[in-house]
């Protein structure tokens, strides 16, 4: 969001946001960025919302998740789709919560969050309307309807959204699991936060993992089953031992040399290729079937 500098008592300069079109100042609602709104209104969803729900997850996941088109599209149409969502509000053990905030035209629905026994599985906030408290509200209106699960407080979010992490650091959550889990037919990975006072994982969850970063596939090329060479631009080319994540699968470095000393580029475990670019965000990209490894990002405040 572009910035600029204004005089707020004639003594202290501020950079705040400019003001987001379509949207009512108000004195005296301060929010985090310095821009005066009216402060986010949580309620329950209605069968009216539900629309904007779905308008909101498509573009929440188009811009803030490493996920191909097909693996939105999959999520929106079993996750959102307007049948589910009306189960969610039938069933006494489920919310779907929303919150409004004022633009020119009244009252505009600017996120949404699901809970069910004691989980926060979704939170999502419209990206044109990030900044403004709603994902802050949100998940306080979510955390406190939830509190009285017999397990606790959990939240999730896959691992393809990177800045997830640091949204719930803010509330004093810390991740204590990554699990799969499946959507339609695909197989997906999510990370698993719990307040960091009251972390009591089972026996029967997966070990912990560490903060190094993602782990959409094994870590380890043996774990992969995967040829020790392979052909690239008409010369061989030796798989290393590491892999890194990415929205399909995952990428295995490959070098020059046998010994592994000269680098040369990585190796895509979703379809074999060795089509693989690293752009200048170091992000890796199959040519061939469009897997991408994001790298962790730097925390964007905006999301909250």
């Amino acid at each position: 969001m572009a910035v600029r500098e204004v005089w707020r008592d004639g003594r202290t300069r501020r950079r705040i946001p400019r003001r987001v079109p379509g949207l009512r100042v108000r004195r005296g609602h301060q929010v985090e960025g310095g821009l005066n709104v009216a402060d986010p209104t949580v309620r329950t969803a209605e069968t009216d919302d539900l629309g904007r729900v779905r308008e909101i997850a498509e573009s929440s996941l188009t811009s803030s998740y490493a996920l191909s088109p097909n693996d939105i599209e999959t999520i929106v149409e079993i996750e959102f789709d307007a049948d589910a969502l009306a189960e969610r509000l039938d069933d006494d053990d489920e919310s779907l919560l929303v919150a409004e905030i004022e633009d020119e035209d009244g009252d505009l629905l600017a996120g949404f969050a699901t809970y069910g026994g004691g989980l926060i599985d979704w939170l999502h906030v419209d990206p044109e309307r990030q900044g403004l408290g709603v994902g802050t509200a949100l998940f306080e209106h979510a955390r406190e309807k939830a509190d009285g699960s017999d397990d606790g407080v959990r939240a999730v979010s896959l691992t393809e959204n990177t800045s997830s992490g640091r949204f719930f650091e803010r509330f004093d959550f810390e991740r204590v699991d990554e699990r799969e889990t499946e959507i339609g037919k695909r197989e997906l990975r999510e990370y698993v936060f719990a307040p960091a006072d009251a972390v009591t994982e089972t026996e029967d969850e997966s070990e912990r993992v560490s903060d190094a970063g993602e782990s959409v596939v094994p870590t380890e090329r043996d774990d992969l089953n995967l040829p020790d060479e392979t052909e690239a631009d008409g010369r061989t080319v030796y798989l290393g031992d590491e892999a890194i994540a990415g929205s399909e699968g995952g990428f295995v470095v490959t070098f020059a040399d046998e010994a592994g000393t000269e680098e040369y580029g990585y190796f895509c475990v979703n379809c074999d290729s060795t089509d693989v670019s690293v752009g200048s965000m170091d992000q890796v990209k199959c040519g061939n079937c469009g897997n991408t490894h994001k790298p962790e990002q730097e925390y964007d405040g905006s999301y909250l």
